[in-house]
């Protein structure tokens, strides 16, 4: 069942679109040194309250509401969103990255939001058909308000979004691994 916090975290997140919007609109330069040390700093929060309880403490007042229970003693969703975003702006083109990130961060909130409140079709991957839907959806809804690639590419970066989102990578966190992986491919074939 979708829950209060779990609605304010998805809307929370739609705050990264600020990342591909950078990528896409600021100079690379500046960019870079927008990206990367913020995401570097997020990293070095999320590792040092580990090991220092005080920082820990104070980080879980602040953000703990918004945490998973997975993200309280690891890394956080917004350090993710980070990493995949200066790994995107250092090795794709811009309307690449832009693409990825995005079709990441709307389709990931489209998917949970409408997968929890409405997934009835279970999948293999015990994630909901509705939900898989409205990833793709979402993706290209976006993609008709902010069109920076063909409609076929995007149609394809939607798709390939919505089947990472399938994959069973507990190993690997799906918000670097997602836009990372669709970055790739999107960059090979274009």
């Amino acid at each position: 069942m979708l829950t209060r916090n779990e609605i304010l975290r998805k809307l929370l997140h739609l705050i990264a679109l600020i990342i591909p919007f950078a990528i896409l609109y600021l100079p690379r330069d500046i960019a870079i040194e927008v990206v990367i040390p913020m995401a570097a700093t997020l990293l070095a929060v999320d590792l040092l309250r580990k090991r220092w309880n005080f920082l820990q403490k104070s980080f879980l007042k602040v953000a703990g509401k918004f945490l998973r229970s997975s993200e309280e003693k690891g890394i956080t969703g917004s350090t993710s969103y980070l990493i995949s975003g200066s790994i995107c702006l250092l090795l794709f083109d811009p309307y690449i990255a832009y693409t990825a990130m995005t079709f990441m961060i709307v389709g990931d909130a489209a998917a949970a939001i409408v997968g929890m409140q409405f997934g009835r079709i279970r999948l293999a991957s015990g994630k909901s058909l509705e939900g898989t839907a409205a990833c793709i959806s979402a993706c290209m809804l976006f993609w008709a308000f902010f069109p920076q690639s063909g409609i076929y590419t995007a149609l394809a970066a939607a798709l390939l979004t919505a089947g990472l989102e399938l994959l069973p990578v507990e190993r690997f966190n799906d918000n670097i691994f997602v836009p990372v992986f669709c970055g790739l491919v999107l960059q090979v074939f274009s």
